[in-house]
Formats: structure tokens, sequence, C-alpha cells
């Protein structure tokens, strides 16, 4: 919903309701759905091309170009704070088809938090509702291991 200023609105009231029904939560599929949604848009400020049938829901969930370059990027969406990684089978066989297929893996992981303080601070993400992204970029997808809580100056964070 819309104001008379052009600004997204919630459709709930502020604070935390005092019934919810488990229908106006926001599922992991549609969490993950607003952080493939996000991160598309992120690349396409970058100048990134999303090739054809990208994004989607299964994994690499997009793929695209920059200066001739291919990438993979693997979209986890989640509820903030919450840092995700990929586990170590997972991250290697990324790797693994990376080398096969000459791309370069990437990670993202949007979190997302009520607008309202009051359902941030309980992490209550309701349909219908304004969200904040907090997304720190792409993360490299590498051979090494790595912990969810990576810090933003590390070299696994991915600057193109």
């Amino acid at each position: 919903m819309m104001n008379e200023n052009h600004e997204v609105e919630s459709i709930w009231a502020d604070g935390v309701p005092e019934r919810v029904d488990t229908k106006d939560i926001l599922s992991n599929n549609e969490i993950n759905d607003i952080a493939i949604d996000y991160t598309a848009k992120f690349l396409i400020t970058k100048g990134y091309k999303l090739n054809l049938n990208f994004p989607r829901k299964e994994a690499p969930q997009i793929m695209c170009k920059k200066d001739g370059t291919l990438y993979a990027i693997f979209v986890v969406g989640s509820v903030f704070p919450n840092n995700l990684w990929i586990n170590d089978d997972v991250r290697l066989k990324i790797v693994e088809d990376s080398k096969k297929f000459n791309f370069v893996p990437l990670f993202a992981n949007p979190a997302l938090s009520s607008k309202d303080p009051a359902k941030a601070k309980v992490k209550l993400l309701l349909k219908g509702d304004v969200f904040n992204v907090h997304f720190m970029g792409l993360r490299k997808i590498t051979e090494e291991a790595q912990a969810p809580n990576i810090p933003p100056n590390s070299s696994f964070w991915f600057e193109r």
C-alpha cells in the first residue's frame, strides 16, 4: 500500500499483533523469493547482465555476466541478524562445478527485518509488512572453509 507521498506502507499497525495467524507469517520460500529479487536488482544496478531464465528458485538462482566473466549467484534469504553460510559438502561441490563449467561462484545472504522496531526485535516477518534488507554484498565461494560471520573487510567479500 502507498501513501500520498508514494511511500510504501505496511498493512499492519505498529507493534507486535496480539494474535498472528501462521498463514500471515512469511515462509522460508517467500523470504528467499524476496532475497533473490533483491539480489537480482542489486546485480543489475552494478552492470551485470542476467542470463535468460534467471532468476529462478533452484541453485544457482542467478547466472549473470559482466566484462565477459560468467557468475553463478547462490542466494539464501534469512531473518536478520542471521548470517547463513553453505555447508562444506555443498561448497566443495559448487567449487568443483565452477571449475568444470567455468563460472565464478558467489553467495548472497540478504537478511530481512520488519521496518517496525517492535516486529524486528522479535524477528516477525508478516505478509504485507514493509522490510529492511540487510545486505553486505557477495561472498566468494572457495575451496577454503569459511565461517558464517566473516567480517566485511575480509578478502572473501567480492567487489566488482
